[in-house]
């Protein structure tokens, strides 16, 4: 008799309404919140000790992208407004400035003390976290790439990389100081999601058809296709890896989070909390005392945010 899907620790709702994403909150220690951010424009504050909503606050509108650092929330909306907020106190931001970036789809990621964004004409953009002032600008030298619709830090060999992914299915290696192309990889078109795991140095794409693609990073950076993964339904909002690397993560257009091991690629189980597409998964890097361990939140369309204890 097949084992049934595990529960949920617990699963966060209230009036949210879509989530696009979610940032965990911790001290070296261990994680005490997440952040998380709504089609509304409002973003919640929720205490993982009691599973209630510690603050709610309105930020913006549609707001894709949320994180976190000791001094400062950064919102990135979905019509390309960034916005520097100053934490007050621990449920009260204040707005500093903003930044004007292209609009969509595609996640800001933090990487040192920048904002990597995406810009029209398939470009990005490197500001100052603190400032919101621009670094530099990466240009493709490819035509019809479409939209950036997904970024990824990576490291090798202790220099920083970046992977973008584009409409058209295109992935690019950036050199992160030097914002020059390492090298291309052509995929499935509409690229939605990718992640890197930097020791195996192999990652995973997902997009809006029923396959995951994994690639590898070779030694001289070239980029190499190594398999594909089908599942069931199309549609992939998420891809992620665990920082253990034991196992790696899809939320589909579906409503369902599919885990699979990351060594052998084999799915593991398929989890059926969400009763609308999964939007974010997120991995909190330190353990949350009242589980006394590390845990996975998954946020939907659905308004919700399911807690997990899977695998550790």
């Amino acid at each position: 008799m097949a084992l049934l899907p595990p529960d949920p620790l617990f699963c966060l709702k209230g009036d949210m309404g879509y989530v696009h994403n979610v940032c965990f909150i911790s001290n070296e220690l261990y994680t005490s919140h997440l952040l998380a951010a709504t089609e509304g424009g409002f973003v919640y504050l929720w205490d993982l000790q009691t599973n209630r909503v510690k603050s709610k606050q309105e930020m913006g509108n549609s707001i894709q992208a949320i994180h976190c650092t000791n001094e400062n929330v950064i919102t990135q909306e979905k019509s390309g407004i960034v916005k520097l907020w100053n934490i007050q106190n621990e449920t009260n931001y204040e707005f500093s400035k903003e930044y004007q970036c292209g609009g969509g789809y595609c996640r800001s990621i933090v990487v040192n003390d920048t904002v990597i964004l995406p810009q029209s004409n398939s470009r990005l953009e490197v500001i100052e976290l603190k400032t919101l002032s621009l670094l530099r600008t990466f240009k493709p030298s490819q035509e019809n790439l479409g939209y950036v619709m997904s970024l990824q830090k990576v490291e090798l060999d202790n220099k920083t990389f970046i992977l973008a992914g584009y409409e058209a299915g295109d992935v690019i290696l950036w050199d992160f100081l030097e914002a020059n192309e390492c090298s291309h990889l052509k995929l499935r078109e509409c690229i939605t999601s990718l992640t890197f795991d930097s020791v195996s140095k192999r990652g995973i794409c997902g997009n809006s058809s029923n396959t995951l693609q994994v690639f590898t990073i070779e030694k001289d950076l070239n980029m190499k296709l190594k398999c594909e993964i089908s599942i069931t339904n199309e549609g992939c909002n998420i891809v992620k890896i665990r920082s253990d690397r034991k196992i790696f993560v899809s939320g589909g257009w579906d409503g369902r989070l599919r885990l699979f091991s990351w060594k052998s690629l084999r799915l593991l189980v398929v989890l059926k909390e969400h009763r609308k597409s999964v939007t974010d998964v997120q991995f909190s890097p330190n353990i949350v005392p009242v589980w006394n361990s590390t845990i996975m939140a998954a946020a939907g369309a659905d308004g919700a945010i399911s807690l997990w204890n899977l695998y550790n």
